[in-house]
């Protein structure tokens, strides 16, 4: 796997989504802390690059692959806003700003080629997970094929 790979999407994110106070490759920091809050900014983004599927393009020796590239972001927010319908207009104006940054790094991401690609990012989910820490967190995974 390549470096570039986390670089180039470090470099996207940072660039087109400026409301992301935090990018970082993960590295357990939502899981992993013993103070009242993770070491991150809010709302952060955090990467996992893994290659899940090869296929050599030869059957001699040291050939090329491609690759299946996954990039799972695992973005978090701990604004603590509700969506209920109870909740005052202003609350749930906040927590909707959620949906905004979720759909922003989704439109720059899809469809983004790179050098050494096949295929572009396609994103393949966009899941919520079950917290009891206050946080809300998403897992947004995206797939493209390259050649190595």
């Amino acid at each position: 796997m390549k470096k570039e790979y986390l670089i180039n999407l470090f470099e996207l994110l940072e660039t087109e989504v400026p409301e992301l106070r935090w990018i970082d490759a993960d590295e357990g920091q939502l899981d992993y802390y013993t103070d009242e809050r993770p070491p991150v900014a809010w709302p952060c983004c955090l990467v996992d690059l893994s290659i899940p599927d090869t296929r050599d393009l030869s059957s001699m020796g040291t050939v090329p692959q491609r690759c299946t590239l996954r990039a799972v972001l695992t973005i978090a927010f701990n604004d603590c806003a509700s969506l209920n319908t109870h909740t005052p207009e202003s609350v749930r104006e906040t927590a909707l700003k959620r949906f905004d940054l979720l759909e922003k790094i989704k439109q720059s991401i899809h469809g983004q080629w790179f050098d050494h690609f096949q295929q572009p990012y396609m994103r393949r989910s966009c899941v919520p997970q079950k917290r009891e820490d206050g946080m809300k967190v998403y897992e947004m995974v995206f797939e493209a094929a390259v050649i190595e």
